[in-house]
């Protein structure tokens, strides 16, 4: 565990111990604000040195004991004469899912399934939709006092490193009459509806936060998928879920390693992912006109993301430009797109003629994928699925982190941090079989610790019917 991770830990240790007796309907505020998200780059700055610990009372909070530490808490607000799963409906909290049209329409009974929305339309799929609207209930009162309650706790503090922190102070703060109103959402929502269980895609969000402890304190079992690679620890941890629906071994190890027990481990890799081994892609001969590119040169797709070191980046795109037998296209991250941070690479267009930035919003990332002749890309959950399209991956680690990331390090040589040995594997693979059928070796021994089979839709389904009702 990095540095930062475990002064992260053990201040989120300290702030749930310090402001754990301010509660709603008898569930502790702490537990469903996120956490990271109240820290800014001042505070994370000072959380990478080791002796940021000084600052604390509470004891270092190892990397085991993380899901204990807190499961403790959980154990505190859940009702101890609940013993029988409730019988009812399963609810879908559709936001980070990613649970794709075909499986709603073929796993999920739109007369037993509800899915719970902002959205105006009445179902999804066929499904009936529940807005979140009709449920919602401001408690005003409540919600001021339990601001002066942590107002006044924070006036104590103002020479701790996190509880002085204005930032810190603000996000705590600012979000309690959220947490409030979403507490008497779902609890409103749960009074009126027969609910048998709960499919969310995270816990980041207070929404699926609240609909998984609220239903912990009613009997409901809940289901988290993942919805990316365990590339954020802050992000996965800790479990609020009764179970987490997993990709492979490597997660399985990591969450048990974080003190998950192994029953709360669902090995059922991810729905989205069967529609690659469904989808009709496009024919070479529309890719080639849609997207302008060269018949008689290999085409790699280039997958970006935030927080890259762009000077390394900048010089593995010179160093596959040089090779005239390659044209890219190059698809920014959707945050980059949004925050406008994608300029970079427009002007990398202007400068190579080969090189094309596709920044259109449509879904067409599995047709890209099915067609290109290789994919580079960051640390990502693209890397996954061009592996499961059977297409050779080279990964560039350029990521400005505090910390190491080793989900993809099976991968070998095709992973690199150095720009030109990465452009060193990809000429290699494609000039010579001995270096392919090595790849091809990678990539059937990371697919053996993969759970994503095409069956994904239908692990889910048995999982609900077996584990949850």
């Amino acid at each position: 565990m990095s540095i930062y991770l475990s002064n992260y830990w053990t201040l989120y240790k300290e702030f749930v111990e310090t402001f754990h007796h301010l509660k709603y309907k008898g569930i502790p505020i702490v537990l469903l604000t996120n956490f990271y998200q109240q820290i800014d780059s001042e505070l994370r700055s000072q959380m990478e040195s080791e002796s940021f610990l000084v600052n604390l009372k509470t004891q270092r909070l190892d990397q085991a004991m993380i899901q204990p530490y807190f499961e403790n808490w959980l154990e505190k607000i859940r009702d101890p004469l609940i013993k029988k799963p409730k019988e009812g409906k399963v609810l879908i909290n559709p936001d980070y899912t990613r649970i794709p049209e075909r499986t709603y329409m073929n796993m999920f009974d739109p007369k037993q399934t509800i899915i719970l929305s902002r959205s105006k339309a009445t179902q999804m799929y066929g499904i009936p939709i529940e807005s979140v609207g009709n449920y919602e209930e401001k408690n005003d009162e409540a919600s001021d006092e339990i601001v002066k309650e942590a107002t006044t706790i924070f006036e104590k503090f103002n020479q701790h490193p996190a509880f002085g922190n204005v930032f810190f102070q603000k996000s705590f703060i600012n979000r309690i009459t959220q947490i409030v109103t979403m507490i008497n959402m779902v609890f409103n929502l749960f009074d009126k509806k027969n609910i048998s269980s709960i499919i969310v895609g995270t816990t980041e969000d207070i929404q699926s936060r609240v609909l998984s402890i609220v239903g912990l304190t009613k009997g409901i079992k809940s289901i988290c998928l993942q919805h990316g690679i365990l590339m954020g620890e802050e992000a996965f941890m800790p479990v609020f879920t009764t179970v987490v629906g997993v990709y492979g071994e490597y997660e399985k190890n990591w969450y048990s390693n974080r003190g998950l027990a192994n029953d709360r481990i669902a090995e059922i890799g991810h729905p989205k992912f069967d529609e690659i081994y469904h989808q009709s892609p496009i024919d070479k001969a529309t890719f080639i006109k849609k997207y302008e590119l060269d018949p008689n040169k290999l085409t790699l797709l280039v997958i970006t993301g935030p927080q890259l070191d762009f000077v390394k980046f900048e010089i593995l795109i010179k160093s596959i430009m040089d090779n005239q037998n390659y044209q890219i296209i190059l698809k920014p991250h959707p945050w980059e797109i949004g925050k406008k941070k994608h300029g970079i690479y427009l002007k990398l267009a202007e400068k190579y003629k080969s090189l094309k930035v596709y920044t259109a919003r449509d879904n067409n990332l599995y047709d890209l994928i099915s067609q290109v002749d290789g994919v580079v890309s960051s640390l990502s959950t693209v890397v996954l699925e061009s592996i499961l399209f059977n297409k050779p991956v080279f990964v560039f680690n350029f990521l400005n982190s505090n910390r190491f990331y080793d989900y993809f390090d099976i991968l070998g040589n095709y992973i690199q941090s150095n720009p030109n040995r990465l452009t060193e594997v990809i000429n290699n693979h494609y000039i010579s079989r001995l270096h392919e059928n090595a790849y091809n070796n990678i990539r059937n021994r990371f697919l053996s610790m993969s759970y994503n089979d095409g069956r994904s839709s239908e692990k889910l389904a048995n999982l609900i019917n077996h584990y949850c009702k």
